[in-house]
């Protein structure tokens, strides 16, 4: 029965979730119509699929370290795998990658946290979408952080890695950082951690704040993690976007859930 959760998950996004025009907030109509619908390819796309796909074909092996849901009850576990194996496990499609850098884009966040650099691609395409921010990515493997950090410095991108369990140094990072305009959760798919994280980051959070969460219906229990989120009476707004869920905190905006297909 436990694989059919995504099945019974994607029918139920599939019978709730509407169009823009069934959409009546003017900013999330014009969030669909300007960012998520976007369809120009915008100048950075070219280089930045290029090194995701030249990343997907690396066979230089690396030993990774995984505290996440694939650690099962152990605290982390450890294997020996491919750069580009990784890469193609756990990077995005192009798709999804180019909406991260569209929403880095329009929000020109003045801090972007990440939970789970992996080999760091996700972390260029926010990155790039907003140059002048500051960037913090988090990564739990040594390793990861390593091919990670080499791929920043070559291309000139100040993004700073920290690397360690995000239950042991979130709090370092949090306490150097005045406030977090964009948080993207992708890392440790588990209810608990999941509703922490955003609890902590929270604390930064100001009402321009955007939170984004990967795979919110990956699981009963991320799904679970979702709708105690979106329900926190510090949320004002929720888009459901299947892959991933959105929140934010503007004041002028009455509480609102949306599902929007995508």
């Amino acid at each position: 029965m436990k694989n059919l959760w995504p099945v019974a998950a994607w029918l139920n996004y599939q019978r709730k979730a509407v169009t823009r025009y069934k959409v009546h907030s003017p900013f999330v109509y014009k969030l669909i119509d300007e960012v998520f619908r976007d369809k120009t390819q915008h100048i950075e796309y070219r280089s930045l699929n290029r090194i995701r796909e030249r990343y997907a074909r690396r066979t230089d092996r690396i030993e990774t370290m995984d505290f996440g849901t694939a650690a099962g009850d152990k605290n982390y576990i450890t294997r020996v795998t491919t750069v580009g194996k990784i890469v193609r496990q756990r990077t995005h499609s192009r798709k999804k990658l180019e909406f991260l850098y569209r929403m880095s884009q329009r929000f020109k966040p003045g801090t972007i946290l990440e939970f789970g650099t992996a080999a760091g691609i996700s972390a260029l395409y926010l990155g790039k979408g907003s140059p002048d921010s500051r960037m913090i990515t988090m990564e739990g493997c040594m390793g990861l952080a390593a091919v990670a950090r080499k791929s920043f410095k070559k291309r000139k991108l100040n993004i700073e890695i920290e690397v360690g369990d995000f239950d042991a140094i979130l709090d370092k990072v949090l306490t150097q950082t005045d406030q977090l305009d964009m948080v993207f959760l992708d890392g440790n798919h588990r209810m608990n951690p999941t509703i922490e994280y955003f609890e902590k980051c929270l604390s930064k959070a100001n009402e321009n704040s955007v939170f984004m969460f990967d795979d919110i219906h990956w699981s009963r229990g991320m799904s679970k993690a979702w709708k105690a989120i979106k329900k926190d009476k510090r949320v004002t707004l929720s888009i459901d976007l299947y892959w991933i869920g959105l929140v934010f905190f503007r004041p002028d905006i009455t509480k609102q859930d949306f599902v929007i297909r995508y």
